[in-house]
């Protein structure tokens, strides 16, 4: 391992940044059963099933990390007289927190991608799609970021990434896409009313096409309300038989005086965590109500704590009108509207960063898209073209 000081020896802004000497390369298996079948002529259907696996990628893991389950409470910067750190505490006692990188983590993608599409055949074309999938990994989202949290212990020896195998950050269970054309049967050389005059100038020309998104949202890991141990992490347990009510509802809290605002989570009770480990075990009541657990236990259950966020629902529209002009010259009218329907799209609560249940049951605040910047367009353009004699 290669440790980069960056910065002084006082243990409140140091930190140590390193990464693996030796990197093994990151591998990808993938593989696909795919049937196609025509329709007609121009309608064909699909039906996928792919795999892929992926070892060895990245993930941060950290340079000072405990590798025991310390009960709450406990430094972990404890050494001998010597000056050692005492076993399972933090290797680099002086130094803060840091960075380190390392070909650890693993993921695995099943998905089910199915899609129908028609060519351009009688003024129509559309392609519609549906994907119902599942991806694990332990090794989260470098680039974007998500709502699982980090690894709760990572250095721990029989825990590890692999403690905080489940869904990935980038995981959406369901996805539908319907995308497509069509040019109105009227007007000269169309089907109905084929002809030129006052009629093709006024019903003539017209196109109108759409993409519609509907699919899932991406998963939550909520962490513990309360630390359970030292240097280690906790994730909430789900409480059976409790539903968490999900869905966006306006409601009006104390909090936000008295003010309706949107919320996700809308039943506390379908969550819990384990009480805090103390040093003979774990401490009942603390905090009131928590699930007495040993060991590992304490740091919760390993994917218990995930549930789902907002979805995504989108309908662009845009509709065009071909105006000739004579045999080199024509005109477009063009109406394009982003979001038609004026349908907020919510990020996760806690979104990019380790929910706690608390902070997950405030209203809901980032958005994915907002109403305001969703442009509505009209452009009318003017096209020529010209021929070498």
């Amino acid at each position: 391992m290669h440790i980069l000081y960056t910065g002084s020896c006082q243990r409140a802004w140091s930190g140590l940044a390193g990464i693996a000497i030796q990197l093994p390369n990151p591998r990808t298996y993938s593989a696909n059963l795919t049937l196609q079948y025509s329709i007609t002529h121009s309608l064909s259907a699909q039906a996928s099933y792919v795999f892929t696996d992926g070892q060895d990628l990245q993930a941060g893991t950290g340079t000072n990390n405990v590798s025991a389950i310390f009960p709450s409470g406990t430094s972990t910067t404890q050494v001998d007289s010597s000056g050692k750190p005492l076993t399972g505490m933090e290797p680099f006692p002086d130094f803060g927190g840091g960075s380190y990188q390392a070909n650890v983590g693993n993921s695995q993608y099943h998905g089910l991608q199915t899609k129908i599409e028609q060519q351009f055949s009688n003024g129509m074309t559309f392609l519609v799609t549906y994907t119902f999938s599942k991806t694990l990994s332990d090794a989260g989202d470098l680039l974007n970021g998500g709502s699982n949290g980090g690894w709760r212990a990572p250095s721990v020896p029989g825990l590890g990434p692999k403690f905080d195998w489940g869904l990935a950050d980038f995981n959406i269970r369901q996805v539908f896409h319907f995308s497509g054309g069509y040019e109105l049967p009227f007007g000269k050389d169309k089907r109905f009313l084929n002809q030129g005059g006052a009629a093709d100038a006024v019903l003539g020309g017209w196109s109108f096409n759409w993409i519609a998104v509907l699919q899932g949202g991406q998963p939550i890991n909520m962490g513990c309300p309360t630390g359970t141990t030292s240097g280690t992490g906790c994730n909430v347990l789900r409480v059976a038989g409790q539903s968490q009510q999900l869905g966006i509802q306006n409601k009006a809290i104390a909090a936000n005086g008295g003010v309706k605002r949107p919320f996700w989570f809308n039943n506390a009770a379908a969550f819990n965590q384990p009480c805090q480990l103390g040093p003979s075990g774990p401490i009942v009541g603390s905090p009131a109500g928590c699930v007495p657990l040993q060991a590992e236990g304490a740091l919760g259950s390993s994917g218990g704590g995930q549930t789902w966020g907002p979805g995504f629902h989108r309908l662009d529209y845009s509709l065009f009108k071909a105006i000739k002009i004579n045999e080199r010259f024509s005109a477009q009218f063009r109406a394009e509207f982003f979001n038609i329907l004026n349908h907020p799209n919510f990020n996760a609560p806690g979104f990019a960063a380790t929910a706690s249940f608390p902070s997950a049951a405030q209203p809901i605040t980032p958005m994915r898209t907002s109403a305001k910047l969703d442009p509505l367009a009209m452009l009318p353009t003017i096209r020529g073209r010209s021929s070498l004699l």
